[in-house]
């Protein structure tokens, strides 16, 4: 689930969707997504930083150049959980081991109201 969170914490930046848009178009070096965005070459690798730590993006060494590539895997993480809150009500869909992974750990009478009690400061 940690994984899952820094992902779409990376995903809440304007620039680093942008960037994500470039790299799912053509592999391309720092300086190239910087060319193209119009913003600076240190601002460009403080993005690259996060989608690489959110496992995101991954780095490829070619000569003496990054090139930098999608990693699929994460996308179909991501998706597969976007699928299942859309899915929730589909049966057939849901893994019972991996929903049982995300529930919250709330008390009995949290399940019951359909509220949780730390959103209330209770």
């Amino acid at each position: 689930m940690k994984d899952l969170v820094k992902v779409f914490k990376a995903l809440s930046d304007e620039t680093r969707l942008k960037i994500l848009l470039i790299i799912s178009k053509k592999t391309i070096c720092q300086k190239g997504i910087s060319k193209h965005l119009g913003i600076s070459d240190s601002a460009v690798s403080q993005h690259i930083k996060v989608l690489k730590e959110a496992g995101i993006v991954t780095g490829i060494k070619q000569g003496y150049t990054v090139m930098y590539i999608i990693n699929d895997d994460c996308f179909h993480e991501a998706m597969l959980f976007l699928k299942m809150i859309n899915d929730i009500e589909d049966d057939t869909f849901i893994n019972k081991e991996k929903l049982n992974e995300i529930q919250l750990n709330c008390c009995a009478n949290c399940k019951l109201n359909k509220k949780c009690c730390k959103n209330r400061g209770m």
